[in-house]
């Protein structure tokens, strides 16, 4: 039997065209602005310096999300909270016989929107790529089951999950999930720190040899601290402590120096590298 679905109202048909006004004057808006939300939580209106404008997020997690997407090399840009066709949900929901997101006091439409949708470029083919993710605590999907196995939880988050993923495969766009698993604080914290120096204007020939006597250091004492090997990579470089400090967060960022970033870094404590049996080769 088909579920009911919510009306489109007068009021969101106006509120979506003054979004497409905005966006047209201004470029890109968040659909869910910090000011729409009354939970009680910590949100964040931050100033983007890569992006060099406000980007507005609802939670800890999606500010942690947020920073660890922008920061991956290969990405150009990353949107938040955007908004999904409303006419096209809606037709998906009744093929999926899903109700749609809606208010349930007076059976009106809500419009949907992404957490995210970010641009990357493939290096190897120059190609720019969008994709969607959908940033959920973890126990919103998961839960362990009386046998120990980790499950997916049914409910009404998961149907909503179902009408979005369509939504972005007739467009060609992979959605993909991500929680705070995957965007810890321990990790935003260290590209936080990083991203103080993201538009350090330095050539990638030193960044390249600043990263290989970095290494060189590190294998000689892995257990020494981050200063001591900047300072080594200085003395073979003939470069200042300052400017070498500002390599490291670098080469931090854009990933020429493969750190572990599990764990909070500083300068006085040793860090760890990934995949060592490569680095090794490098």
């Amino acid at each position: 039997m088909p579920v009911r679905q919510p009306i489109i109202t007068k009021e969101i048909v106006r509120s979506i065209r003054l979004w497409v006004k905005d966006v047209a004057a201004n470029g890109h808006s968040p659909w869910v602005k910090v000011t729409d939300i009354n939970k009680m939580g910590r949100r964040h209106y931050h100033r983007c310096d890569k992006q060099g404008r406000i980007v507005q997020l609802l939670s800890d997690g999606e500010y942690r999300a947020y920073q660890i997407l922008l920061w991956r090399p290969n990405v150009i840009s990353v949107f938040e909270q955007v908004p999904l066709d409303l006419n096209i949900t809606l037709e998906i929901a009744r093929e999926l016989n899903i109700v749609h997101h809606k208010n349930y006091l007076n059976n009106t439409a809500y419009v949907a929107s992404t957490d995210f949708v970010v641009d990357h470029i493939d290096f190897k083919t120059g190609q720019i790529i969008k994709t969607a993710y959908s940033f959920k605590y973890w126990n919103q999907l998961f839960e362990i089951n009386e046998v120990g196995k980790v499950v997916m939880k049914k409910g009404r988050t998961l149907l909503k999950l179902k009408i979005e993923r369509e939504y972005w495969h007739r467009r060609g766009v992979k959605l993909k999930l991500i929680s705070e698993l995957d965007t810890t604080k321990e990790r935003c914290w260290n590209l936080d720190w990083f991203s103080q120096e993201w538009d350090a204007p330095l050539e990638d020939s030193i960044k390249l040899e600043f990263s290989e006597a970095f290494l060189e250091s590190w294998f000689l004492n892995k257990r020494a601290p981050i200063k001591q090997h900047i300072e080594f990579s200085c003395t073979q470089l003939s470069l200042t402590t300052k400017k070498g400090i500002t390599l490291f967060k670098v080469c931090g960022l854009e990933q020429a120096l493969p750190l572990d970033l599990s764990k909070k870094l500083k300068l006085y404590y040793p860090v760890d590298m990934l995949g060592e049996e490569v680095v090794a080769n490098v």
